[in-house]
């Protein structure tokens, strides 16, 4: 099976490809309760050798962490802590299931899932989109419930649909993980 997780330090998003392809698993951890990062990764330890007793995981991929500081968008201490918990939870990840997980860039795995932006789209519209993508894509395997008034999709929603996101960009870099390409060969141009 592949793991794939959407890490943050409020909510993580995860999803399980099975090895025929399905979506098995799509869930979210609420970590938002705990205080300190020490407390957070104490839960998702929990939940990660309750996922290893209830699946056979081989293959773990995690959305890498944000870099890039976003004037505006994002402050230094939110990115640093971010880098710190996304290390921590990939650590729990290599302890867990004895295989260092695979980093996928968030753009890169939309790109594999077929996702592309209008310009100027903001994040909040860009949520929407992944959701609606994976809902399309996922058919009833993804599940998910709309908060109250029926606008907008139940807190973690996101995070779940981010982590089949990067489960699926897991898959096809490991059924893709041998192919060279069409340009790997040197051409020789002749008269």
């Amino acid at each position: 099976m592949i793991l794939g997780l959407d890490i943050s330090t409020t909510v993580i998003g995860v999803a399980l490809i099975d090895d025929q392809g399905n979506l098995a698993l799509s869930e979210h951890w609420d970590i938002s309760k705990q205080d300190t990062l020490f407390e957070k990764a104490e839960v998702v330890g929990s939940l990660m050798w309750e996922l290893r007793t209830n699946h056979k995981i081989d293959y773990v991929f995690v959305e890498t962490a944000l870099k890039k500081f976003f004037p505006g968008k994002s402050r230094a201490d939110t990115i640093v802590k971010l880098a710190k918990f996304n290390g921590i939870v990939s650590w729990i990840c290599f302890d867990t299931f004895g295989e260092a997980p695979a980093f996928v860039n968030v753009n890169t795995a939309r790109t594999l899932y077929g996702l592309s932006f209008p310009r100027g789209t903001k994040g909040p519209q860009r949520k929407k989109m992944v959701i609606e993508a994976v809902k399309d894509k996922e058919k009833t395997a993804f599940q998910y419930e709309m908060a109250r008034g029926g606008k907008n999709y139940k807190k973690g929603t996101d995070d779940r649909a981010d982590a089949v996101v990067i489960a699926r960009a897991g898959e096809f870099l490991i059924k893709n993980a041998n192919n060279k390409g069409y340009l790997t060969d040197k051409i020789t141009l002749t008269d």
